[in-house]
């Protein structure tokens, strides 16, 4: 089959691991389309001159491929072939493209109290501090009390959230982010990658709008319930 009309150089693409060992979890990576043939995509990650190396890929690792094309959603499975260099490697794909209707994630303007740190580190050590956070959070030997939580108004949605930084940042740059609900549970913990910025009315400021790329599906409902109570 032939996706070049619908998957075509330079699109943006997410790569969703659909990995058994990933159940319970939403892990996605940000890639661009640089090419292929009939049933094979090349992509470029964009989060460092090694990028390839920081993510575990391994022969015949299963991915979704998301993108948009004419106002519908696309989405074709596919699996790990291999590596070409730091930020390229090639996907075989399956003959299942799929178009559908998108659906946006409801979004709230609140105000949460939110822990955050910056593009410190490779991809690769921020998904094990994000899953090293995650064991703590939900293992026998959570705190019972968190602090150092500061109030910040945000755009919040399952899928990502919005706030203000101070600059410079920059598309694809990664942040841990510590998210308390005040919902009686434990922070949420997601490693988000910034997708756009804009500056405010000042210089000191920008907004970023941010994707979860690692978070699990539980937080992910826990954000959705949130949102809708607040919305009532």
């Amino acid at each position: 089959m032939i996706y070049q009309r619908y998957l075509k150089t330079g699109k943006s693409v997410l790569l969703k691991s659909l990995e058994q060992n990933n159940d319970g979890r939403t892990e996605l990576l940000s890639a661009t389309i640089d090419g292929g043939d009939e049933d094979t995509l090349i992509i470029s990650l964009p989060y460092s001159e090694d990028a390839v190396e920081q993510y575990p890929f391994a022969a015949g690792m299963a991915f979704e491929i998301s993108s948009e094309a004419m106002g519908l959603g696309i989405r074709v499975t596919g699996q790990f072939e291999k590596k070409i260099d730091g930020k390229r490697l090639a996907l075989k794909l399956n003959s299942d493209l799929q178009m559908f209707q998108r659906r946006n994630r409801p979004r709230l303007d609140c105000k949460i109290g939110i822990r955050f740190t910056r593009g410190q580190g490779t991809l690769k050590a921020l998904r094990n501090t994000w899953e090293k956070n995650i064991q703590l959070l939900h293992g026998p030997e959570a705190p019972l009390i968190f602090e150092g939580f500061n109030p910040c108004q945000v755009n919040l949605s399952s899928g990502g959230i919005r706030f203000n930084l101070r600059p410079p940042a920059s598309r694809a740059e990664l942040c841990l982010i510590l998210i308390n609900l005040d919902d009686g549970k434990v922070p949420i913990c997601a490693l988000a990658e910034i997708v756009w910025v804009r500056p405010e009315n000042n210089e000191t400021i920008i907004v970023a709008g941010m994707r979860f790329i690692n978070i699990l599906e539980q937080d992910q409902q826990r954000i959705d319930d949130y949102i809708k109570h607040g919305t009532r």
